[in-house]
């Protein structure tokens, strides 16, 4: 079988959760079939290069809009792809017009990542092309029954949806260095609570800043994005001492995942489809606070079992829950041992990309 996965970008050089994740998929898949990716590259200019042994194209761009790439070629690629089963990872409007222009003669798997949220005026247009190529789709892939159940996309096109979840290699996170724990437990206090990804709009980082002034322990917020400048002079306007150590590497990451007592999670929106860096930190053993987004949050952070689940946009609730969690050690390591076992048997990608590649054994003309 040759499989085609087709989205906006790639791990690497983007890093991302989406983007990690169809890098994990093709890295397991290529066991059981052909794999190769399509993507818009970051500049003008096509090209095709192999990483991990995976043929990647990555078609010219024009530039991007709305965060979505103009890439007028990407079209005669799908076109051209003598691939069995492409699979679309939505939303990419690139992909989905270049999808219905090709025509291709592939079976279609759509992955179903989220719901067009922040540019929901755009669906007037956007809608019907969208509505279009599910319909032409042999199976729609969501990753989480909460998030099928409340998406009003997904309503129309129940009865070719499968459910799969996302996955990690959990062994990449099962065990950081000693030193390397005491050192940030030096830097930053012991316990801490942790944020760490991209600062986005719908991550609710606001709120974690102004819940910093009731956590009951240093917070730090790792990564970068557009929100970085606002949340640290909102912290300095609040007098409240939070440490923003940027981007991490991975075995930064390990080592703050195992190291910090709480992982705080407050996003806001649904654009929040799912939680990467939930099942991440389920993975070191660290429980997990929350918010209740009707989308794979609470599928992936059980409330009361891996952590807490809060209403979104609460700080005081999301305080309060976080200092639940760093005056009972006890409860903390309860819930950090099941959460690690829980992400290990459920969500280890190795199961995860077979599942997937199973239902595109269904549907593939071979």
């Amino acid at each position: 079988m040759k499989i085609l996965h087709v989205y906006k970008d790639y791990d690497p050089p983007v890093r991302g959760g989406i983007e990690g994740h169809v890098a994990r998929l093709c890295r397991y898949q290529q066991q059981w079939a052909s794999v190769e990716v399509l993507v818009s590259s970051q500049s003008r200019h096509t090209r095709k290069r192999i990483h991990e042994g995976i043929p990647i194209t990555d078609v010219g761009t024009m530039g991007r809009f709305l965060q979505t790439p103009l890439s007028p070629a990407l079209p005669w690629h799908l076109y051209r792809s003598d691939a069995d089963v492409i699979v679309l990872h939505l939303p990419n409007p690139t992909a989905e017009i270049g999808w219905l222009l090709a025509r291709s003669r592939a079976a279609l798997v759509v992955r179903y990542h989220s719901d067009v949220v922040r540019q929901a005026s755009a669906m007037k247009v956007y809608g019907p092309i969208q509505h279009r190529l599910l319909q032409k789709a042999a199976l729609i892939l969501p990753t989480s029954t909460p998030y099928l159940e409340t998406s009003p996309v997904l309503a129309r096109h129940k009865e070719r949806c499968r459910v799969v979840p996302l996955g990690i290699e959990t062994e990449a996170f099962a065990a950081a260095a000693p030193e390397d724990v005491a050192e940030l437990h030096a830097r930053y206090g012991s316990p801490f609570v942790l944020f760490s990804g991209k600062h986005r709009y719908y991550k609710g980082l606001s709120v974690l800043v102004d819940a910093a002034t009731s956590i009951g322990a240093p917070v730090v917020i790792a990564g970068d994005g557009p929100e970085r400048a606002a949340l640290m002079a909102q912290a300095q306007a609040k007098g409240v001492t939070i440490h923003f150590p940027g981007p991490l590497s991975h075995e930064e990451l390990v080592a703050h995942l195992h190291g910090a007592a709480v992982f705080a999670f407050p996003s806001v929106a649904r654009s929040e489809a799912f939680g990467i860096s939930i099942m991440e930190a389920h993975a070191c053993g660290c429980p997990v606070v929350a918010t209740r987004l009707g989308t794979g949050v609470e599928f992936i952070n059980e409330d009361g079992k891996t952590g807490f689940n809060v209403p979104p946009g609460d700080g005081q609730a999301l305080a309060d829950a976080i200092n639940t969690l760093l005056d009972d050690e006890g409860l903390r390591q309860r819930m950090g041992d099941y959460a690690r076992q829980r992400v290990k048997t459920d969500f280890h990608i190795a199961k995860i990309a077979e599942q997937e590649w199973q239902c595109y054994r269904e549907v593939a003309p071979c």
